[in-house]
């Protein structure tokens, strides 16, 4: 575990790995936040997103228990989570409609992945819905750097990025094809194998030419001057997703069951919880006295109200 990969694939390594492809390598660029604004935020960030991962455990470790209906300690870490995540941005003034909207939506996702992989069904709707949903921690990321920084998030930007989150996603599950087939966790292209068969890679194919599409046709507004860089740094993050496909790798083993208890998770909560606390609390102390000014909130496109999704 203490060898590179074996940090890497550890709550805090996937956190840091987040943090360091979508916030230093894209967000920070896109939205040109000046250098001395990147050390303060950053690990606050990072703080956040490793929270984030404690969470993602529940929903790993109860793939096939519908937390709804099965209402267990498990099921009360979660609601324990978000409270202490809510009250710990707005103590630290990154919370604002942005940031609340896409809380719920990080709730949605995880009762849609539970959902539906606790029914053991997928269709294609229900894929793409949660393929659509699953950037939202990265989304929540980039919502609190304009919270934190007192400034309004330009719709135009946001709705630029969408695609590019939603095309990174699917890039990812295609690098991590053959280890989550092994593992049993969920992938985009796994369940298209399972749906379409031989003809899975051009049907992903199809829905990754069509988010590609709308990127580039949002892309084209941004002035000239920017278009280039911008283009460049969000084709990084997606690259795998337009490149060759794996060979399928056969169906996806049957999710483990939960453990009946609840202890592993809890202790994650309290492990995630104090990291995060700390983070948080050093962010604040280097911020200073002088409160940041109040963060303005823009109206969310229609088609993120009604639930988008990745």
């Amino acid at each position: 575990m203490n060898t590179p990969a074996g940090l890497a694939a550890t709550p805090l390594g996937k956190a840091a790995g987040i943090v360091r492809d979508y916030v230093l390598r894209m967000y920070y660029v896109v939205d040109e936040v000046p250098r001395r604004q990147r050390l303060r935020l950053t690990p606050l960030l990072l703080g956040v997103e490793y929270l984030v991962y404690r969470v993602d455990s529940l929903a790993e470790r109860n793939a096939a228990v519908d937390l709804d209906a099965v209402r267990g300690s498990d099921y009360e870490a979660f609601h324990t989570y978000k409270k202490a995540f809510e009250k710990v941005l707005r103590l630290l003034r990154a919370w604002n409609d942005d940031v609340a909207f896409l809380v719920d939506e990080a709730e949605r996702f995880i009762r849609l992945e539970n959902g539906t992989t606790s029914r053991g069904t997928l269709a294609r709707d229900d894929i793409l819905a949660m393929v659509e949903l699953r950037p939202t921690d990265v989304r929540l990321l980039r919502a609190m750097t304009f919270a934190l920084r007192g400034r309004a998030m330009d719709p135009a930007t946001r709705e630029l990025l969408w695609p590019v989150e939603v095309l990174a996603d699917i890039a990812n599950d295609l690098r991590h094809y053959e280890q989550d087939v092994a593992a049993g966790t969920l992938n985009v292209y796994a369940a298209f194998v399972e749906l379409f068969g031989d003809a899975a890679a051009s049907e992903l194919r199809r829905e990754v030419d069509r988010y590609e599409a709308m990127f580039l046709e949002r892309l084209s507004a941004l002035p000239p001057e920017r278009r280039a860089r911008v283009a460049d740094v969000c084709r990084r993050r997606y690259a795998e997703a337009v490149g060759p496909y794996p060979r399928t790798a056969g169906h996806r083993p049957a999710p483990a069951p939960a453990s009946p208890s609840g202890t592993g998770l809890r202790k994650g909560v309290a492990v995630g919880g104090a990291l995060t606390v700390g983070a948080l609390a050093a962010v604040a102390y280097r911020r200073g006295r002088t409160p940041p000014a109040s963060p303005t909130s823009v109206p969310l496109p229609p088609h993120i109200e009604r639930g988008r999704t990745s």
